[in-house]
């Protein structure tokens, strides 16, 4: 399944931030700095006085109204900086795409700012920010019509999306902007078949959970979350008793399969030793170390450095994808290998125009791999959480042949959801 889902300095030093986190192409760096960002915008508190600050409604459905949702195989964001005619910003997109064709995807939603979105099959969840920085969230049905706006606790950001397509849940983590707020990454559960409800605090075993990093269990309403001490518990939103811990770990990884949960450790060594890998039982907890064979191409240039990405896992057929990048003079090179127990092979070379693999996500089916990918030379978006380059596109492509099946415009491919 998907890899991918971590702080103070002023919103020029998160950008900053983010250009180096795109160099080392980690989604963990993309956390990071968008938790610098959050501590960067916080501001100001709800009061009576000012609930006509309350978050308000960006988003434009560009979807005809029907009876049946929109069916797509594939969404991505695409942020535009560029500015129209009259000297405003181009508004953000999702698009929706088929894995056939040659077309670049059809507007679902539009709005001046997307920070980024999950994909239920009736809905999409669309976080747009406000002119101060503070989240909306909104739900804009795949049916067309007018977005719905769901109620926040109050002033903040909101971080962290998914979906639970299977329960019809999303979740999300929120950060209050007062700086006396009640929330700090909160992680809340909002059940769009109920509009009329609020967004409920998840509850682990000592209150409010809050996430550094969070994830849904594929076909499940459980979920995993991890604290900010790396401690990781097993929970069901819909039922406040039902925490169980699953010790502490560096990073989620994933799901290889809808009952293990892949996670990285750092080597025994750290620092010297490479990072170690593990799935766990998500039945009874038990830990078996993952053996990932193969490894890094040998360098033949000595002046090179050559790193690797976290691994995705296909799947329970011990097959992963990883990312390799070799910096060499200034200059960077990108490939994704594809490694089993017969060893590695290139599975996918971007295009020169697009050199810069920013990061890797796994079809549910584990037949496809969507690749991010981002000129060599780029301008950053300059967003407040979860920064990106500009512009950047989504290679899909076919894991047992290496056959790039399509390129569509933007990032976030909502396999990584």
């Amino acid at each position: 399944m998907s890899t991918k889902g971590r702080p103070v300095s002023a919103k020029r030093a998160a950008a900053i931030a983010a250009a180096a986190e795109l160099l080392a192409g980690r989604r963990f760096a993309r956390r990071l700095y968008g938790t610098i960002a959050i501590l960067a915008v916080l501001a100001g508190g709800l009061t009576v006085a000012n609930l006509s600050k309350l978050p308000h409604a960006n988003s434009t459905s560009a979807l005809a109204r029907s009876a049946t949702p929109a069916a797509f195989a594939l969404y991505t964001l695409q942020r535009d900086t560029g500015k129209d005619n009259s000297g405003l910003k181009k508004p953000d997109t999702i698009l929706g795409t088929s894995l056939s064709g040659s077309d670049q995807g059809t507007v679902i939603v539009s709005a001046p700012r997307i920070q980024e979105y999950a994909a239920l099959p009736s809905a999409l969840a669309v976080v747009t920010l406000n002119e101060d920085n503070t989240s909306s969230l909104e739900m804009v049905p795949l049916t067309g019509g007018p977005p719905t706006l769901v109620p926040l606790p109050s002033l903040g950001t909101v971080a962290n999306v998914h979906a639970a397509g299977a329960e019809h849940l999303i979740g999300f983590t929120f950060t209050a902007s007062s700086a006396t707020g009640q929330y700090w990454k909160t992680l809340f559960v909002y059940d769009v078949d109920k509009p009329s409800s609020a967004p409920w605090a998840v509850q682990g075993i000592h209150g409010p959970v809050t996430a550094t990093d969070w994830r849904f269990v594929p076909d499940a309403a459980t979920l995993v979350a991890q604290a900010d001490d790396q401690s990781m518990f097993l929970i069901d939103p819909l039922d406040s008793g039902k925490v169980s811990p699953l010790g502490t770990h560096a990073g989620i990884l994933g799901f290889p399969s809808t009952n293990e949960l892949a996670v990285s450790d750092p080597g025994l060594k750290v620092g010297i030793d490479p990072p170690r890998y593990s799935t766990l039982n998500l039945s009874n907890g038990a830990l078996t170390p993952t053996t990932l064979a193969g490894g890094v191409p040998p360098e033949n240039n000595q002046s090179a450095t050559t790193t690797v990405g976290q691994p995705s896992v296909l799947g329970g057929s011990g097959q992963y994808a990883q990312v390799v990048r070799k910096f060499d003079a200034g200059k960077e090179t990108s490939l994704v290998n594809l490694t089993d127990k017969n060893g590695s092979r290139v599975l996918y070379r971007p295009d020169a125009a697009w050199s810069r693999i920013l990061d890797t996500c796994v079809s549910p089916a584990s037949d496809y791999l969507a690749v991010e990918t981002a000129a060599p030379q780029y301008a950053g978006d300059q967003y407040p959480v979860l920064p990106e380059p500009t512009p950047m596109r989504t290679d899909l492509v076919d894991l047992k042949s290496g056959t790039v099946l399509k390129s569509v415009p933007g990032f976030l491919p909502s396999w990584c959801g």
